[in-house]
């Protein structure tokens, strides 16, 4: 078998969860305190689970779960794997501790209750329980999950992934906006990427062409890899979008080379527009907070990178998404404030390559002007890291800024808008309306 299988076995075992092995325990007692699926467990999993583990499951950045969870035959083979993992709060997958400040929309955190709950029903033979005290199944929308899109384009031409392809970075043009597509400018509300194969890693669209995600790299539009989630800006915000425009996809395709692995992709970004009428009086911005300009030692095991922005205006945040690759440890967003003062806006202790978590706040974070956001992340380099890792990494080499996945990154992306009046809604506005489509503009 080779490594990449290993690990994708692995991955199943660990990651998500262990192999299937039936839960033994005792009969159901007779007392009425006995934890049963119907009743007790499936609300838990309903709420928290079931969003991905159910047929045809939500696709997070193109990952999606290997088993569904939606009935009582579908969930009890997996029970004491399920409680192994709960318990050791390894799924639900989410990884910003207690010290980060603020309230997320897409949190997947169980309270101490629901462990208990889901342990016990493990471990008191994970009985079924009564049907009718089961709550209505839920009804999941299908489709692309920011609802019906007013926008989807394509790569402009498929894309063959090799048969010696192991791990290749490239810039592709998408289907070009035409006047026909977009008949006036409008303002993008929320923004979603579907990979066209399961060998797409990530993927960052963008304004310009470019290979790697480059730290504060301008005219980014947004990005998925395996646990992101669509992104969405509250009323008031947006990124304006053009007839004309030539968008890119920054692609990163891995898998394992050899005979018959090679695989067509066309990958699609899709739009929602603010309704013609909405106020817009923010012009949001996705752009990385990062550093290109560094060396990991060899056999080094806590290695500190570090990057910093300046706000300099009143500042809204919208959101974060940290992107390492497979050395990256953890990583921790601070803001310092004009005052003295100073927040964790954002700490993720155990990053996670395989699960790159966006965090998108309930209530917008307000920065005021002049408050200097770090970012900070933690890397290793032993052969220790090698074995845990999909790919082979060649520890004894320093290690710099690179698109392979055997190379790093150190970004962490910020979705945020400034406060600066009218100026730069009605620069942008401006930009549009001079614009020429048969130029094939951008902004």
């Amino acid at each position: 078998m080779s490594r990449r299988s290993r690990f994708a076995a692995l991955a199943v075992m660990v990651l998500v969860v262990a192999a299937p092995v039936l839960a033994a325990g005792p009969n159901e007692p007779d007392s009425p305190e006995t934890i049963t699926f119907h009743e007790d467990v499936e609300p838990i999993l309903q709420r928290s689970c079931q969003g991905c583990h159910r047929p045809e499951g939500v696709a997070y950045g193109g990952m999606k779960a290997p088993m569904a969870l939606t009935t009582y035959q579908e969930t009890r083979p997996w029970a004491r794997s399920i409680a192994r993992q709960v318990e050791a709060k390894e799924m639900p997958p989410w990884f910003a501790s207690d010290d980060t400040h603020g309230q997320f929309t897409n949190e997947r955190i169980l309270t101490a209750e629901e462990i208990d709950t889901i342990v016990g029903w493990s471990k008191t033979g994970a009985r079924r329980g009564d049907p009718a005290k089961a709550p209505e199944p839920l009804e999941w929308p299908t489709g692309w999950l920011i609802g019906e899109p007013d926008l989807v384009l394509d790569l402009a031409e498929p894309f063959w992934v090799d048969d010696d392809v192991k791990d290749v970075n490239i810039s592709l043009k998408a289907v070009m906006i035409t006047e026909e597509m977009l008949p006036e400018p409008r303002w993008i509300q929320a923004i979603e990427f579907r990979p066209g194969s399961d060998v797409v890693h990530h993927i960052v669209g963008s304004r310009v062409a470019t290979e790697t995600e480059t730290p504060g790299a301008s005219g980014l539009l947004g990005g998925i890899a395996p646990g992101t989630e669509p992104f969405y800006l509250p009323d008031g915000a947006g990124r304006l979008l053009m007839p004309g425009t030539q968008l890119y996809f920054s692609m990163h395709y891995n898998k394992e080379p050899g005979e018959g692995t090679g695989v067509w992709d066309r990958s699609q970004m899709a739009f929602k527009f603010h309704p013609k009428d909405a106020k817009i009086d923010r012009v949001a911005k996705w752009e990385g907070v990062g550093n290109s300009d560094f060396e990991i030692p060899p056999g080094h095991e806590n290695w500190v990178i570090g990057a910093s922005k300046v706000f300099e205006y009143p500042t809204t945040i919208y959101g974060y998404l940290p992107h390492s690759h497979l050395r990256g440890l953890d990583a921790r967003y601070t803001a310092y404030y004009p005052d003295g003062t100073e927040e964790v806006l954002l700490d993720v202790p155990a990053y996670d390559w395989n699960w790159q978590t966006n965090y998108i706040y309930k209530e917008p974070k307000d920065l005021p002007a002049g408050t200097r956001v770090d970012v900070l992340m933690t890397y290793v380099n032993t052969e220790e890291r090698n074995e845990q890792t999909v790919l082979e990494l060649d520890t004894t080499r320093a290690v710099q800024f690179g698109g392979p996945t055997t190379d790093e990154m150190m970004i962490g992306f910020i979705d945020y808008s400034e406060d600066r009046g009218a100026d730069l809604v009605t620069e942008a506005e401006g930009a549009a309306a001079n614009a020429t489509p048969a130029a094939g503009g951008g902004q």
